[in-house]
C-alpha cells in the first residue's frame, strides 16, 4: 500500500472493504435513533386522534376518522376504491367533519389531503407533550442517523475519483455509491418521531385495549383501528373498508410507528409503517 492509504488498494480489495463499510455505517445509522431518542413526557390523556398519529402517522388519522363516520352511517365504502358520503353534516371531531364535507365519490387522496390540517395541529400536541420530537430536534436526528452513510458515500466517491483518474474500472463502484446513495436519503426522508414517551404510550394503550383484537365491539372500531390498523376490521361489518385500504396500499394496512418524511408525522403525509429505529 503507497501513500493513499486505502485509495491504492485494487479493485477486489477495495470493493470488499467498502462492502464491510456499508454494513457498519447502515448498523450504526439504524442504532443511532433509538440511542438518542429523547425521553420526553406527558402529562394527560391521549385523545383518539392523537393515538392514530402515534401508531402510524396521518394515514391512520384518516382510517380512524373514516371509520367514524362508516360507523355512524355518515359515509359508505362504494366499487372502485371510494367513499360516499351520505350526511354531510355529519362527524363530531374536525377530521370527521372535514372529510363529510367532501363531494362525493371520495377517493383516499383527498381523504388525506383535506387532513392535513387536523394532522399537523395533532402532531404539534403531541410535540407539546413531549410525545414527539419537535420540528429542530426531528432535523438533528435526521441528519445525525444520515452521517455514516454519507460518510461512506464521500469515502467511496474519493475513490471513485482516483480510479478514473488512473483510468480503472469504476463500474462496480459506481453501482454501490447509487445503492448508498438511495440508502442514505431513505434514512434522511424516514424518521420515527417518537420520543421514548410517545412510544411507552401507545405501548400501554395497546396493551390496555388488546382485547380489541380478538373481540371488537362494534362502537369500538375508531379506537381499535386507531391502534392496530384496519386489519381488525376483518370479518365485521367494516371488512369492506379494510379490504379497500389493503388494495390501495398494496398489502395489509396495519402496519405502525409514528415515521415521517419531511415535515409531517407519517412519512410524508401517508402512514410509513414500523421504522424500528
Amino acid at each position: 500500500m503507497t501513500g493513499l492509504g486505502p485509495f491504492d488498494l485494487h479493485g477486489a480489495e477495495f470493493l470488499l472493504l467498502y462492502c464491510e463499510l456499508a454494513f457498519i455505517a447502515l448498523v450504526a445509522s439504524l442504532l443511532i435513533p433509538p440511542f438518542l431518542r429523547s425521553q420526553g413526557q406527558t402529562s394527560r390523556s391521549i385523545d383518539e386522534d392523537e393515538l392514530a398519529l402515534l401508531a402510524g402517522g396521518r394515514d391512520r388519522l384518516a382510517e380512524a376518522a373514516v371509520v367514524r363516520l362508516l360507523a355512524a352511517g355518515s359515509a359508505i365504502v362504494q366499487s372502485g376504491g371510494t367513499l360516499q358520503i351520505r350526511d354531510p353534516r355529519g362527524g363530531k371531531t374536525l377530521a370527521e367533519r372535514r372529510i363529510a364535507a367532501l363531494s362525493s365519490p371520495v377517493r383516499w387522496n383527498h381523504v388525506t389531503e383535506t387532513l392535513a390540517g387536523p394532522a399537523e395541529a395533532g402532531e404539534r400536541r403531541l410535540e407539546q407533550q413531549g410525545l414527539f420530537m419537535d420540528r429542530a430536534t426531528a432535523r438533528q436526528m435526521r441528519l445525525i442517523q444520515t452521517l455514516p452513510l454519507l460518510l461512506l458515500f464521500v469515502f467511496g466517491f474519493a475513490k471513485w475519483i482516483i480510479g478514473t483518474m488512473r483510468d480503472r474500472p469504476v463500474g462496480l463502484l459506481t453501482a454501490l455509491l447509487v445503492v448508498t446513495a438511495v440508502v442514505a436519503v431513505l434514512r434522511f426522508a424516514v424518521l420515527d418521531r417518537r420520543t421514548r414517551a410517545g412510544k411507552q404510550a401507545l405501548a400501554d394503550a395497546r396493551f390496555e385495549a388488546a382485547r380489541l383484537r380478538r373481540a371488537m365491539p362494534s362502537d369500538e372500531a375508531p379506537l381499535a383501528v386507531a391502534l392496530f390498523g384496519t386489519s381488525v376490521l376483518v370479518g365485521s361489518y367494516l371488512s369492506d373498508f379494510h379490504r379497500m385500504r389493503a388494495a390501495l396500499s398494496g398489502g395489509d394496512s396495519s402496519s405502525t410507528g409514528g415515521c415521517s418524511g419531511g415535515g409531517g408525522g407519517g412519512c410524508g403525509g401517508g402512514g410509513c409503517g414500523g421504522c424500528g429505529s
